[in-house]
């Protein structure tokens, strides 16, 4: 596996070409600039100028609603507890029951895989899942600490110790490998956070960052020493889609790009960072946190900043996905409560092909081959529950 941290390298080539993107990239969109040049091996992509509307909307396919089948409710769904195949089939996890549940192309369920229990091919505490184009399932299970994978043909897995700690929340299943955060560092100052491969034989490295933390007080709950991230401090983003693994580490707008576990290339959008306040701060933790251990209070809005403080600036991405044609979606960086934050597309190339109309659904997975899919999102419903809601691209 390569390292992911490109900045680590010193830069052996120079820009290849200045263009005008329509003039040498199909994929990119003829209102922006791409500076193309060669880094070890690694293709560098700068995307430089305005938004550009890409002519696309979205229709509502199928719908499924959270008694679909009757027992599972869908209140407290993850973007990690669902996945789907390129059949189209979409799988949800259902963490109180012990099991995944599937949805066929209709909406209606066709079957699930699992049950309650620590034997094999049972869940305990299940808290991730995993789907691979061929319908292949992968389960994390925190209550064993292990792995539980399912076969195309729903044959009873083993279950399948990590070597790497699983830190989580999301995981990937690829025909190369498992792939997960993990732990590698936790200290006073901050945690390193890997994301790993575990491959047949062994595992690799993609990617890591650094997070910062510090030891904060919350005196209205009677808490000291409570290790705490900087409000606004980067996330590690990643997202899988058939051998294709986009990553972003850092607080720039900036996505490496991997096939089969090698670096291909990176994806970085000139802008300029959009500094933090005090007040942007405030409003990102508005409400405040209601802690339920070791003691039950709540922490204002205002005792948070006041102990966790604030990044320099807001991050510049909040999201990644992979289409199963090899685009990249890219969801801009946002403060609580403001609008949904623009979503930008490109190409299988790395070519930027626009970003979509506003109100566009981010996908937590799309079900279906390269050539026809369907977007996969969880939408709210005027309740406390979910819809799982299946979106047809008209391009």
């Amino acid at each position: 596996m390569r390292s992911g941290t490109r900045h680590a390298r010193a830069v052996i080539a120079i820009i290849a070409c200045v263009v005008v993107a329509s003039a040498c990239d199909p994929d990119s969109d003829p209102g922006t600039t791409v500076e193309r040049s060669t880094e070890d091996g690694v293709e560098i992509l700068t995307v430089r100028g305005p938004d550009t509307a890409v002519d696309w909307s979205f229709e509502t396919h199928v719908t499924i609603s959270p008694e679909a089948d009757g027992e599972v409710r869908f209140t407290d769904v993850s973007p990690w507890e669902v996945g789907a195949d390129r059949e189209g089939r979409v799988y949800v996890l259902d963490d109180a029951g012990g099991r995944v549940v599937v949805f066929g192309r209709s909406g209606s369920v066709v079957g699930s895989l699992g049950r309650a229990g620590q034997g094999p091919g049972e869940l305990s505490q299940p808290t991730a899942l995993a789907v691979s184009a061929d319908g292949e399932v992968a389960v994390y299970d925190y209550g064993t600490g292990g792995i539980a994978r399912w076969g195309a043909s729903g044959a009873l897995p083993p279950l399948e110790r990590l070597e790497a700690s699983f830190w989580g929340p999301e995981l990937g299943l690829a025909s190369w490998g498992l792939i997960y955060p993990s732990l590698a560092a936790d200290g006073r100052e901050g945690r390193i956070v890997r994301l790993v491969v575990k491959a047949e034989t062994r595992t690799g490295t993609l990617g890591e960052m650094t997070q910062t933390t510090a030891l904060a007080s919350f005196p209205s709950c009677g808490l000291g020493g409570v290790p705490v991230e900087p409000i606004f401090a980067p996330q590690l983003h990643w997202a899988l889609g058939g051998d294709i693994v986009a990553l972003a580490t850092g607080p720039r707008y900036e996505v490496e790009v991997f096939r089969a576990g090698v670096l291909e290339r990176t994806i970085s959008r000139v802008e300029e960072p959009r500094p933090a306040t005090r007040e942007l701060a405030l409003q990102e933790v508005a409400g405040g946190y209601e802690l339920t251990a070791p003691v039950r209070c709540r922490i204002s809005a205002t005792e948070l900043v006041e102990a966790r403080g604030f990044a320099p600036s807001v991050p510049a991405i909040s999201g990644l996905a992979v289409a199963p044609d090899g685009t990249v979606w890219v969801r801009r960086g946002r403060v609580n409560g403001e609008a949904e934050p623009s979503i930008d597309v490109y190409g299988a190339g790395g070519g930027y092909m626009g970003t979509l109309p506003p109100g566009s659904p981010f996908p937590v997975a799309f079900a279906g081959r390269a050539t026809d899919y369907r977007v996969v999102s969880l939408e709210p419903t005027d309740t406390e529950a979910v819809e799982i809601v299946l979106h047809k691209i008209v391009r």
